[in-house]
């Protein structure tokens, strides 16, 4: 009778589904490793021999050279386990158990769950014996097969498994793998092996919060040091942070030591921040706004703490998912609470960099941070690849770092941390097929989401203290005026030029006097000595005093002498001194021309943060005026022709204004009377094009009572559209999470101020006090560089006005309406 039709499927396949899926060795040991974690082993160890043949008495195939054994305390298995589980590709009772909610006896959530972590065994070796005993159970079992069995000509039911009892005299539970047949035995000796040791010692947690069980490694007879990164080292640390998420909230707090201040200016920091262990500072510091809150930290080995909490709702671009109780609505996708550490280290060259950074000398360090640096992900104590592996920057720390900021910054080769998340509560975040990374989805979107959050927040706190550290340097240089001090300087130096020039003329005219004397001097003496000798004491004495007479102006002669050598070189400073004024008045000059220039980079930044926006508005109303020359009848040919070379001129210009250098130092505005009602309905009139060509469906509400202005009026339109672009972004947030939301932004004016709000989440309690300082924003950076209220302000303030967000707030309790203050330029 012929057997039911039926699929079956080659060896081969399985073999290849291994080789695809088992990047490489440290894959397939981590997979491993992970499966007698599953087990509830308490430790796995790791033999690697690759020059003799297995241990007699525990394989059968006693003839391949080189093996790999993994040994643990598991729980093991059965013989229904091995032929009803563990033989069935892909069959795993894993994930059942999850599915259930189920854990294993010591409370741990299975990592695997796709019944494929035993092809591992087929990247490291041609051949497997596996000795198991269940825990309770009286038999030890010895499993063998070879992968040189997977052929093409033969099926997998075919393909031959030996299954029998043996003695294991000493093994009450567990399992042990022997890999014999290395297939790659190379990756294992000379060079190759220290880099295959340094991604193990990654994945396997090297942190003792992150590491759950114990693994340890002996290569060739060699025990293998997976490393663990000491508590002291982290505490060389000039900048930790701490972060965790949980019911949707991200905390973050961190501490920062005084040595990260130290950065590319030594000197200052010697003379200025050390003596007071930076408390003048730090006074100065905290009176700019910033959104998080900081204080001098009580800690006598750290400078400054700061804390910061956000929600994920208030965050910008989230992907969410559909409401379990309302199909109209959408929710952030909560990834799961998860925490981490991130260690940001000094690695200067110098001894003392390395001393302010707590060590004796930076090799510990720099061989630390070169086998760990990263911010790795661990899932229950095992890195998930790539993130942070070999530095890989998943949070694109490096996107961020600039020559201005590179003492400052978080760079990617200075720090190192981790991030802790468990199969448990972060089941949406499931790992790719091949281990090679998170399934794209909102969870995992979400999660990378809000750690590039914590990486930016700690960048702008950086950002911030290295900008009122320069801001506080140049007040302090002002205070000292070294200019003034160092033209007196020059000043005195003059005059004691001169006054050794007018000693020197005196000395000259003395000493012509006393040359004479010495001559006259001289003469007597001579004449005395040709007398005979005194004979009374009167005659004696005066003998005497002429030979001191003659001595002393002998000795004023070299003094003489000494002075007109002292005066040659006043002499040669004096020119010194001509010559350097002059060039100290021109340095001086220079300098104020450059202090003119201070801003030039964020002015730049802000160009073409507006370039953009303005643009935008010349092309819609071009588009709008195009379409009514076209409808005209006849058709307006004139108007057509002109809103194409509108249109051509507007390219060229985003083109050419990457390439602008301002040549102009000041630049007046045209002033113009304007009528506050008609502005505004402009404004309405340019929103609704914008939203209607985006599909975007929000209106402007415009209330209050009409008024007069004189000012510019392309820079009142800056103002008011950067207001309502803000809007529009948040509105869209909102609408992505609520389809049946409206939204609307409202502007009531009345003589002489406007008020701006939205009927959308409002502002975040985090950025309320810091909202108008640059970048600040809690949008992602291709979204937003936290310009635009800053640039609102600066426009504001440059004709008397200003800005100020309202201390009213909306049913989230948070405040939303922004007011300007236009008394300066109302007219009537």
């Amino acid at each position: 009778m012929a057997t039911r039709p039926h699929f079956d499927i080659s060896a081969a396949v399985v073999r290849q589904l291994g080789e695809e899926l088992v990047s490489d060795e440290v894959t397939a040991i981590v997979e491993l490793v992970k499966n007698a974690y599953d087990a509830d082993a308490n430790f796995a160890n790791i033999i690697v021999n690759t020059k003799e043949r297995p241990p007699a008495g525990a394989t059968n195939f006693g003839e391949a050279k080189g093996y790999v054994t993994i040994d643990d305390d598991g729980l093991g298995m059965s013989e229904d386990d091995i032929r009803d589980g563990w033989l069935m590709i892909s069959l795993s009772a894993k994930r059942k158990m999850k599915a259930a909610g189920k854990r294993t006896p010591k409370g741990r959530t299975p990592l695997g769950d796709k019944g494929l972590g035993r092809l591992s065994t087929q990247k490291l070796g041609q051949n497997l014996d596996m000795i198991t005993r269940k825990d309770g159970a009286a038999d030890t079992l010895h499993v063998s097969f070879s992968w040189t069995a997977f052929g093409d000509d033969r099926s997998l039911g075919d393909v031959p498994v030996s299954i029998e009892t043996v003695s294991a005299p000493g093994r009450a539970k567990g399992t042990q793998l022997i890999i014999s047949g290395l297939r790659n035995p190379d990756v294992w000796e000379g060079t190759a092996v220290d880099q295959l040791v340094t991604d193990l010692s990654q994945i396997i947690s090297p942190f003792p919060e992150a590491r759950s069980f114990l693994v340890t490694l002996k290569i060739n007879g060699h025990p293998i040091d997976l490393g663990q990164v000491s508590e002291q080292v982290r505490k060389a640390a000039v900048g930790r942070f701490f972060f965790t998420f949980k019911d949707e909230k991200l905390s973050l707090n961190g501490s920062i030591r005084l040595a990260k201040l130290r950065g590319n200016q030594p000197e200052f920091y010697d003379k200025f921040i050390s003596p007071d262990k930076g408390s003048s500072f730090f006074e100065y510091l905290r009176k700019k706004p910033a959104a998080s809150s900081i204080r001098l930290s009580a800690d006598k080995t750290q400078f400054l703490d700061f804390t910061y909490e956000v929600g994920l709702d208030s965050l910008g671009d989230v992907d969410t998912i559909l409401s379990p109780t309302d199909p109209q609505k959408r929710l952030p996708a909560d990834p799961g609470p998860f925490s981490g550490e991130i260690d940001d280290f000094l690695l200067r060259g110098d001894d003392v960099g390395a001393k302010l950074g707590g060590l004796a000398n930076t090799t510990e360090l720099r061989d630390m941070i070169r086998k760990q640096a990263g911010i790795k992900v661990f899932r229950d104590g095992f890195g998930i690849k790539p993130y942070g592996i070999n530095g890989q920057d998943w949070l694109k720390l490096s996107a961020g770092w600039t020559s201005a900021s590179s003492f400052y910054g978080l760079r990617p080769d200075n720090v190192m941390g981790f991030v802790l998340i468990s199969e448990e509560a972060n089941s949406h975040m499931r790992e790719k097929t091949d281990r090679e990374g998170f399934v794209s989805n909102p969870w995992s979107q979400n999660f990378q989401r809000l750690v590039m959050h914590v990486a930016r927040t700690i960048g702008d706190l950086y950002e911030t203290i290295r900008r009122a550290l320069n801001d506080y340097r140049d007040e302090l240089a002002e205070q000292a005026q070294p200019f003034d001090g160092s033209r007196q300087a020059i000043a005195d130096a003059s005059a004691v030029v001169d006054q050794l020039s007018s000693y020197n003329e005196k000395a000259a005219t003395i000493k012509q006097a006393t040359d004479a004397t010495q001559g006259k001097l001289r003469a007597v003496a001579e004449r005395f000595s040709k007398a005979p000798l005194f004979t009374n004491p009167a005659e004696r004495e005066v003998k005497d005093l002429l030979t001191e007479a003659r001595e002393a102006i002998s000795a004023s002669t070299a003094l003489f002498a000494e002075i007109e050598d002292y005066t040659a070189q006043a002499r040669v400073l004096g020119n010194i001194v001509s010559v350097l004024a002059p060039k100290l008045d021109v340095l001086s000059d220079q300098l104020n021309d450059f202090s003119e220039l201070a801003g030039l980079g964020l002015l730049a930044e802000a160009l073409s943060h507006e370039v953009q926006n303005q643009t935008d508005r010349l092309m819609l109303q071009t588009t709008g005026a195009a379409k009514k020359a076209q409808m005209a009848r006849p058709q307006n040919r004139d108007l057509l022709q002109f809103t194409r070379d509108v249109t051509s001129t507007v390219f060229v210009l985003r083109t050419l204004i990457a390439h602008l250098g301002p040549s102009l130092r000041y630049q007046r505005d045209r002033i113009d009377r304007l009528e506050v009602g008609e502005l505004l309905k402009e404004v309405r009139d340019y929103f609704k094009m914008r939203w209607e060509a985006d599909q975007f469906e929000a209106r402007i509400i415009l209330t209050g009572s009409n008024f007069d202005i004189e000012t510019n009026r392309g820079r009142m339109l800056q103002v008011i559209d950067n207001l309502v672009l803000n809007s529009e972004y948040w509105l869209k947030e909102a609408l992505k999470r609520d389809a049946a939301f409206r939204p609307e932004v409202t502007i009531d004016y009345e003589p002489y101020r406007l008020r701006i709000w939205d009927n959308g989440p409002g502002i975040e309690r985090s950025v309320e006090d810091a909202l108008f300082e640059p970048f600040v924003t809690l949008k992602p950076k291709a979204q937003g560089r936290g310009l635009g209220l800053f640039i609102t302000a600066q426009i504001l303030e440059s004709f008397g006005g200003g800005i100020s967000l309202l201390p009213e707030r909306n049913t989230a309790g948070r405040r939303y309406i922004f007011e300007l203050d236009l008394a300066s330029i109302g007219h009537g």
